[in-house]
């Protein structure tokens, strides 16, 4: 009998539900996996090595069509077209498919160094490096390309949802343990609390095929990068992985930094100057926030408010605040204003990505007002975080809630590859001029 049918639920199926377990949608993905598949083979055999050989040897055409340099360029060619096919087939949330391609790349470009060492062949240091980043790159593209494209089939076990109608999914009804499983991404439960109706036999033929299951409201939260409050646990945080995670953080902090003292030293010289000509001194801005464990530090930023000591700290900042110099809008704008917080990362009061500090006063009425607020300080702050790149600044109770929904949702998923998601979404940020007051 249909399981739609064993639990009441007939007449409740999803609206697209024979539309999307037709053979010629199933036909249709296939088609663009192919696409996909051959363009990154051309990319990989055809394209990047006559880049490789231009890069690596200066336009040397005689030391290049050697035939261990060609044998070596094959390899790491053939490396490339692992990560990317790879990176095709991948699942999941884009941190987890980012997690998925540095995996890829460790396991082939390494395996590939190893090969070399033991079997003493040729290498070349430079076509290497050129072939990491290579993949790394393909296997970005490729994720994006597969996501613009390619769309997700998700296999239904419960009565109609609003995901059934989103167009990035093809939703259809699974009827039996060994039917309708082929293809599928995942498979989403939207059954409620009464877990009785959930179908035992399908959902482990599910996770035999290597499948998904997931409860649709966890997809949900996974899809838009959000935690919903009202149903948010303090048990959804594993503190397991805290201590090691903090300590991989922290080097990571320390290298960004490194890497970014050469640039930003100058450039915020050049902005306190522009600072002390437009609006006098002082030129720093310093404030208590809140930081890790509940702890008190100060912050310091290059000042963009006209300096007004019975208003400055009184109000957090609005949209088109007037306090706000035309300099140091600018400022904001680019972020350069943040730029002395480089200072409070190299003294462990901060770190490069984290929720954002926040004012010790406004922290203390929002813990007062949100429970769940308090949360935020099991890590370091950041200068860059989840919901300072989704959701913008935060002037007021309401606007505090949704960030707190993306900071919970940073903190239950915690990785390598959201971080550089961050990263990324912040320099998109930066290059859009968005999310400034």
């Amino acid at each position: 009998m249909d399981i739609y049918a064993r639990a009441g639920l007939v007449g409740v199926r999803p609206r697209e539900a024979a539309a999307a377990s037709e053979p010629s949608l199933r036909a249709r993905r296939r088609r663009a996996l192919a696409v996909l598949a051959i363009a990154a083979g051309v990319v990989c055999l055809l394209v990047l090595p006559p880049l490789y050989v231009l890069t690596a040897f200066a336009g040397d055409v005689a030391s290049a069509l050697q035939p261990e340099v060609i044998g070596h360029l094959a390899i790491i060619s053939i490396a490339n077209l692992v990560v990317s096919v790879g990176a095709l087939r991948s699942r999941g949330r884009l941190d987890q498919r980012l997690s998925t391609v540095f995996q890829l790349v460790l396991i082939t470009h390494g395996g590939l160094a190893l090969t070399i060492l033991v079997c003493r062949l040729f290498y070349s240091i430079p076509l290497m490096a050129l072939g990491v980043a290579g993949s790394l790159l393909l296997g970005a593209v490729a994720i994006y390309a597969r996501g613009r494209i390619v769309r997700l089939r998700i296999g239904v076990l419960g009565p109609w949802h609003p995901i059934f109608a989103d167009p990035r999914v093809d939703c259809f009804c699974l009827q039996g343990p060994t039917t309708g499983l082929r293809d599928l991404d995942l498979v989403l439960l939207t059954f409620g609390s009464d877990s009785a109706l959930t179908p035992d036999p399908l959902m482990q033929a599910a996770l035999v095929r290597g499948l998904r299951v997931r409860h649709v409201a966890d997809f949900l939260e996974e899809m838009r990068g959000v935690c919903d409050l009202d149903h948010f646990e303090v048990d959804q945080i594993t503190r397991e992985g805290f201590a090691v995670y903090r300590r991989a953080k922290r080097a990571l902090d320390f290298v960004i930094v490194l890497i970014s003292l050469p640039v930003a030293v100058p450039l915020a010289a050049l902005a306190a100057l522009g600072v002390l000509l437009t609006m006098g001194r002082p030129v720093l801005y310093r404030q208590p926030r809140v930081g890790l464990g509940g702890r008190v530090f100060c912050v310091t930023k290059l000042r963009t408010m006209r300096a007004d000591p019975g208003t400055a700290e009184a109000l957090a900042t609005v949209a088109h605040d007037e306090r706000v110099t035309p300099f140091g809008r600018v400022l904001r704008r680019l972020r350069i204003d943040e730029l002395p917080q480089l200072a409070n990362v190299l003294r462990g009061e901060m770190s490069v990505i984290g929720p954002r500090p926040e004012w010790t006063p406004l922290a203390e009425a929002f813990e007062g007002q949100a429970p769940k607020y308090a949360l935020r300080h099991l890590v370091r702050p950041g200068i860059t975080g989840w919901a300072q790149v989704r959701a913008g600044p935060a002037a007021d109770l309401a606007e505090t809630r949704v960030k707190l929904a993306y900071d919970l949702f940073y903190l239950k998923n915690m990785s390598l590859a959201l971080d550089l998601q961050i990263l990324w979404r912040t320099g998109w940020t930066l290059l859009a001029g968005g999310g400034a007051r």
